[in-house]
């Protein structure tokens, strides 16, 4: 049986980069959280600045509330992180960059960190960039496995990239590469945009599939509960009844949550728990 539902949901920090991340933590406490989706990106914690002691701090800063780091993802949608670049410095500069997440991973105990693919031209095959994603990726995972961190998988938008967008290029991919140290993540706003729905997931990938991020759109957005057009509690009680077992993250991006963060996280798990 999986655990209560109230006891998988996890606080995400990406949309209070504005404020300290204490903050953040104090109020994904008081609002209930008992796990974390860490988003490591300055100020939080920026993974090549961060120094061993800006690590202990994290880790006490999570243990004095009581909150459990259930994924650790690193900032990677912007330039210059694309794992599948056909400019060697880059691919160079994006293989370290993870090298280095995987090493703060295992720093904070965290057991899972999410990872991408990257992206090709849109104006060419996406053939060669494939190659190089799956290559770079398969290294990753032999990284990880010697961590003990799981890579969790995640598709992207068709504005974002050109290679893994449904769930069917997730599971080629992950077939590929070959690892069991590479599992599978769902975000809510690239699935719509993919024209699929969460059957499609749990069908792929069952046991392997780790964690959801929760967010609405019209499709695309990354918005709290209802300020989108999905209909996420259709979404997650297709999920639950498939037997999905994971954690459940809320992933917020607007511009339009930068100053009060806390009032859009706070309604979208009070949202979430009444659907079901």
């Amino acid at each position: 049986m999986p655990a209560p539902l109230p006891t998988r949901l996890a606080a995400m920090n990406i949309h209070y980069f504005r404020h300290s991340l204490p903050h953040f933590l104090d109020d994904a406490a008081a609002l209930g959280f008992s796990k974390i989706e860490l988003w490591a990106g300055m100020p939080h914690l920026s993974l090549e600045d961060a120094t061993g002691d800006d690590i202990k701090r994290t880790k006490h800063l999570l243990r004095e509330r009581e909150l459990e780091l259930v994924c650790l993802t690193p900032e990677q949608c912007l330039y210059p992180i694309n794992l599948a670049s056909e400019h060697p410095g880059t691919a160079r500069r994006s293989h370290a960059y993870f090298l280095r997440s995987l090493e703060v991973a295992e720093a904070l105990e965290c057991p899972q960190m999410l990872i991408t693919a990257g992206w090709g031209y849109a104006n060419q095959p996406p053939t060669e960039a494939w190659d190089r994603a799956r290559d770079q990726l398969g290294d990753l995972a032999q990284e990880a496995l010697k961590k003990g961190v799981t890579l969790l998988l995640e598709p992207l938008s068709h504005t974002e990239s050109n290679l893994i967008v449904t769930s069917a290029d997730l599971a080629r991919m992950m077939e590929e590469i070959g690892s069991d140290q590479i599992a599978a993540i769902l975000d809510l706003n690239a699935m719509a945009a993919a024209g699929e729905m969460p059957e499609s997931y749990g069908t792929r990938f069952g046991e392997r599939l780790r964690h959801v991020h929760i967010c609405d759109g019209t499709p695309e957005g990354h918005l709290a509960w209802g300020d989108g057009t999905l209909p996420l509690a259709n979404y997650i009680h297709c999920l639950e009844k498939s037997g999905y077992t994971g954690n459940y993250s809320f992933e917020f991006v607007s511009a339009d949550y930068w100053l009060d963060p806390r009032a859009p996280l706070a309604h979208s798990r009070s949202e979430l728990l009444q659907s079901v």
